[in-house]
């Protein structure tokens, strides 16, 4: 069986850098690409593709479904693992469904070399301790939907698909100050603290497709 051909994305490049050694030195694993540090910021699902990745593990701090970097690795047409430092029940729910296939702690480099693996072959893994979380989180019963403007709507829809507010303000021709405004609004009514958790409740609520 060959190596699984495997790229290293993250913007820090000492943590990007020392993953993807570690994952080079194991057997069946080959890391065909990394891209760390400023090329993590700019990485091209061109450069992916062409490698001809079979897993993309994305190195984060803290999941976040909003960050440009993951959602552009989701069109890379290779297997997502995210390995990220911190985690919750909902933010691997929000993960999961924009298309992440694979979760490791980003402190435990072989947890991220079995989900590279396990993803690989069975096209999708989950460590057992968010497993048991994530079934927990999913039986509960689900917050109401708050009031939220048609306008909040769509600027939440927008937060969902990675765009910065830069970008939202251009297509609702008006200033990024304004979509600073609104997504405080939306912050106070989703009872959540920034852009990442209120992506993450608007997937696992359903206020946004996934």
């Amino acid at each position: 069986m060959r190596d699984i051909r495997t790229a290293v994305v993250c913007t820090d490049s000492e943590s990007g850098d020392g993953l993807a050694d570690d994952l080079a030195g194991r057997s069946g694993l080959r890391v065909v690409l990394r891209l760390t540090g400023t090329s993590g910021t700019s990485v091209r699902q061109a450069d992916l593709r062409r490698a001809k990745c079979d897993v993309v593990v994305v190195l984060m701090a803290e999941s976040d479904v909003t960050d440009p970097v993951l959602r552009l690795v989701m069109g890379a047409n290779a297997k997502v693992v995210l390995a990220a430092g911190r985690m919750g029940d909902d933010q691997v729910y929000a993960a999961a469904r924009v298309g992440v296939r694979g979760f490791a702690s980003a402190d435990d480099v072989n947890e991220v070399a079995l989900a590279v693996v396990e993803t690989h072959r069975d096209g999708s893994w989950l460590p057992p301790r968010l497993g048991s979380g994530l079934v927990r989180f999913l039986s509960r019963s689900p917050t109401p939907n708050p009031m939220l403007t048609a306008i909040e709507r769509d600027i939440l829809e927008q937060v969902c698909d990675g765009a910065l507010n830069s970008e939202i303000a251009r297509t609702l021709c008006c200033t990024s100050d304004n979509i600073k405004w609104h997504l405080k609004n939306t912050y106070r009514k989703l009872q959540v603290r920034n852009r990442a958790e209120a992506a993450a409740y608007a997937v696992r609520t359903g206020i946004v497709g996934a």
